[in-house]
């Protein structure tokens, strides 16, 4: 039997994301997989793709591996933003709908409220 890939602190900020707009979180990275794993003391708000078929990778480089595919319709959670190569700019994000963390370049896709804190 599998385990929700969301889990109770995942589920706590889906539910402090609808109650308030915001939650809170940490991003830290997961030995297994490499991918951003979460933990509580970021701020964290909702975002969305701005297109289907956006490549969440697990380093913020169009060359990283790819967690999986973030869609339109999908719930978003965003947590902070960094550099990347070539001075791009990163969102790393959980697409909580999928359940699948990562980060995705700023021009597809972001948060719908501003995020100061960088990664």
């Amino acid at each position: 039997m599998r385990k929700n890939a969301i889990g109770v602190l995942g589920a706590s900020l889906v539910l402090g994301l609808a109650l308030t707009g915001t939650a809170s979180a940490e991003v830290e990275s997961d030995a297994s997989s490499g991918a951003p794993a979460v933990s509580a003391k970021l701020s964290a708000v909702s975002g969305r793709f701005y297109v289907d078929g956006v490549r969440i990778h697990n380093k913020p480089d169009l060359d990283a591996n790819v967690n999986g595919l973030g869609y339109i319709g999908h719930k978003v959670t965003v947590y902070c933003f960094t550099r990347g190569p070539l001075e791009t700019s990163w969102w790393r994000i959980t697409d909580t709908t999928t359940g699948v963390p990562g980060y995705i370049e700023q021009s597809y896709g972001g948060p719908n409220s501003p995020v100061t804190q960088r990664c």
